[in-house]
């Protein structure tokens, strides 16, 4: 990827890069810096969150790091760079993003696991992409945790949700959240699968958030809620305590979903349903950071694996179509299916699935597809059978009016018949 980029730089302005959470993202950036450093250039690299921003700050000393929202606001107060790096991409389609671009006017690389925005569009900064290795082929290398998906129902109802910029309308989705008839499953999923594992929810709002978090505290597992108006100091003093094991849950809304690198989280609960399947990914490979012995867990309560496919699975994006949603009934068997003896979801449709060996049988959509193979059958049959019947009623006039009787015909069809039928005997 890193000599892709640079090959690519070489004939265009943006470059964006295409690589799955615990890649090496990062690392990459360094050797870009390095060698642009090494031939008198200067990089700028843009974040959209402190934790990203201090993450990359941490690993990379020999340029600037800005916050794309502070950057924004001082343009013309600093060099212009000869090179933009734009970390987790997908966020790129803001106005900040755009403005900072053009106002410097230099190359620049992007780097994202999910090269579409949030609505599902395209990227608009980039002229070329570059689709790297896939999550799925990194967790073969050991590069990124194994895990098992559960996707327990939830007695929840969508339909009712109106959409807002291309995902669900998130007041009228956090009511539906709310209600208090499904917070014993939470628990009793949690307990199940994850089995206290230090673990991120994710919720739809600010007050769910909380209210889950109250929940699990209730239930004697100590967690804490975090929001994007937490102070800097409180956010940092809780990632350290989740890290040294006092929190068992971190409860969040809008936060922790890009590039943040957590060894200790083993689990991901995915309580906000979403129709965008970068925030999904996002979200879903949080916990996928690798550790010796580890099997990570994903309880995605809300079916967006239904809608999305396994978030790890080869995906390939362009610059010139919008990535929707695969399967908005969010029904299992579309695009995933869960096994009916370990509860584990698995990649696409086979009947055998590949963590217990059991035959879950055939899908609905085989199921609907033999249905209509069978009807298609007797009903031919039907109408060789009617046909072979109307050829030995025409034996007589009075063969031919039983069958019109059985029929519902009108009393002149078989005159009619019968007349058309001697005519036909006569000439031949």
């Amino acid at each position: 990827m890193y000599n892709n980029i640079r090959a690519e730089l070489r004939t265009h302005n943006g470059v964006i890069a295409v690589l799955p959470c615990r890649s090496g993202k990062s690392w990459i950036m360094k050797a870009i810096v390095n060698a642009a450093v090494a031939k008198g250039n200067s990089v700028l690299i843009l974040a959209h969150r402190h934790l990203l921003i201090n993450q990359h700050r941490n690993l990379i000393k020999n340029c600037r790091i800005a916050s794309v929202f502070t950057e924004v606001n001082h343009l013309g107060e600093y060099p212009r760079p000869d090179l933009i790096i734009i970390d987790e991409a997908h966020l790129s389609g803001a106005e900040s993003y755009r403005k900072v671009c053009e106002y410097y006017g230099c190359k620049r690389v992007l780097f994202t696991a999910t090269a579409s925005r949030l609505d599902g569009k395209p990227l608009s900064l980039g002229d070329v992409i570059l689709n790297g290795i896939s999550a799925d082929e990194l967790i073969e290398r050991g590069c990124v945790s194994p895990y098992d998906l559960y996707a327990p129902k939830l007695d929840i109802d969508l339909s009712k949700v109106s959409m807002s910029g291309g995902d669900f309308n998130q007041t009228e989705l956090s009511e539906v959240m709310t209600e208090r008839k499904i917070y014993g499953d939470i628990i009793k999923y949690y307990n199940l699968y994850a089995n206290g594992r230090q673990s991120i929810a994710y919720c739809t709002s600010v007050k769910h958030s909380q209210s889950v978090c109250d929940l699990f505290n209730h239930n004697g597992i100590a967690a804490v809620h975090l929001d994007a108006t937490t102070p800097e100091q409180e956010r940092q003093r809780i990632m350290s305590d989740f890290s040294a094991g006092k929190y068992k849950v971190i409860c969040c809304c809008n936060i922790i979903s890009e590039g943040i690198t957590l060894p200790e989280c083993d689990c991901v609960l995915l309580l906000r349903p979403t129709q965008s399947e970068a925030l999904y990914i996002q979200q879903s490979c949080r916990c996928l950071t690798p550790r010796e012995g580890k099997r990570a867990v994903i309880i995605d309560y809300v079916g967006n694996v239904f809608a999305h496919g396994m978030p790890t699975e080869k995906r390939t994006y362009t610059l010139n179509k919008a990535v929707k949603v695969r399967n908005a009934s969010r029904q299992s068997e579309v695009t995933a299916r869960q096994c009916a003896n370990c509860f584990k979801v698995y990649k696409g449709t086979s009947r055998v699935c590949p963590y217990c060996g059991h035959d879950n049988g055939k899908t609905r959509a085989e199921i609907k597809a033999d249905e209509k193979a069978e009807l298609e059958r007797i009903t031919e049959l039907k109408r060789k059978q009617d046909k072979e019947e109307l050829k030995d009623a025409g034996q007589s006039l009075e063969a031919l009016k039983a069958y019109g009787r059985k029929k519902g015909y009108k009393p002149g069809w078989a005159y009619q018949r019968w007349q058309i039928l001697q005519k036909y005997r006569n000439r031949y």
